[in-house]
């Protein structure tokens, strides 16, 4: 003979009653984000360390460390924004493809995936970028007629140069980031905190020759072809043997990214595999 358990309400259901839905709701919600814990707390790294950022640059500013004048400033940030500008993608966003199954149409071409979503992503965002870039050029026009800004021809054709090396490797580092979207159920710390940090050792919170100086090491950093080193190339703070140094890290980091993200792009797709696309 069996007993069927009768049903008893929870302390929270007895004390919301009809407005426990709404209780239920909120802690779900708690319960799912805190299931990728590191993911969260990733999240909260990246703001942390852009607010130390600022902190750092207010403070050197404070004591008269950074000494050089607005005309300088202003051409750093503003220039710096505009090369910014020429080779910005949304690649880390195609890690949520990664995570729902939506690459599996894009696998399906007869493509090289890397190689297509390269195109396509750059065609995805050239219409913000034009809008970013026209704004910015305005903005750096109205600042030299003021002479607030430095223009330097020399420089930005460098700087044009530059920008499809920086493009590749800002493209490919970022598509890194996102194959963690086959082994994170949630990816959203990991993409925002790539965004913060790679922000500040481009050098975009902050100059970085101001705590570290134009050291050789600075070729070392793949962020730094985002903004830092294409800036001083165009302040004509770099000799032309380290402008070619600079030209030559770029090609190095492009050909270092290439083999390291089809490795870790395979190994995802591989695991993806293992449990069915």
């Amino acid at each position: 003979m069996s007993h069927t358990q009768a049903y008893t309400q929870t302390l929270m259901q007895k004390l919301l009653g009809r407005n426990y839905k709404w209780w239920y709701l909120m802690v779900f919600r708690f319960k799912s984000r805190t299931a990728s814990l590191f993911d969260s707390i990733f999240f909260v790294i990246g703001h942390l360390l852009v607010l130390l950022g600022t902190l750092i640059t207010w403070w050197l500013a404070n004591n008269k460390i950074i000494d050089t004048g607005l005309e300088q400033k202003w051409t750093y940030f503003v220039v710096g924004e505009l090369f910014f500008a020429l080779i910005f993608t949304f690649t880390e966003f195609v890690g949520f493809e990664f995570i729902n199954g939506r690459h599996v149409t894009d696998l399906l071409k007869p493509q090289n995936y890397i190689k297509m979503k390269f195109f396509d992503l750059y065609g995805d965002a050239f219409a913000q970028n034009i809008v970013k870039i026209s704004i910015l050029l305005v903005l750096f026009s109205i600042l030299i007629s003021l002479g607030f800004a430095q223009f330097n021809l020399f420089g930005l054709l460098l700087f044009i140069l530059l920008a499809p090396f920086s493009a590749l490797i800002f493209y490919l580092s970022s598509l890194i980031v996102a194959t963690s979207g086959f082994y994170l159920p949630r990816i959203n710390g990991v993409a925002m905190n790539y965004v913060f940090i790679s922000s500040l050792l481009m050098g975009r919170v902050f100059p970085l020759d101001l705590l570290f100086g134009n050291s050789s090491w600075q070729l070392l950093n793949p962020f730094g072809y985002f903004f830092f080193l294409p800036m001083q190339i165009y302040l004509g703070k770099y000799s032309p043997l380290e402008t070619l140094y600079v030209f030559l890290g770029a090609t190095t980091w492009c050909v270092i990214f290439y083999f390291l993200t089809n490795y870790i792009f395979k190994l995802g797709l591989k695991k993806n595999e293992s449990v069915g696309l």
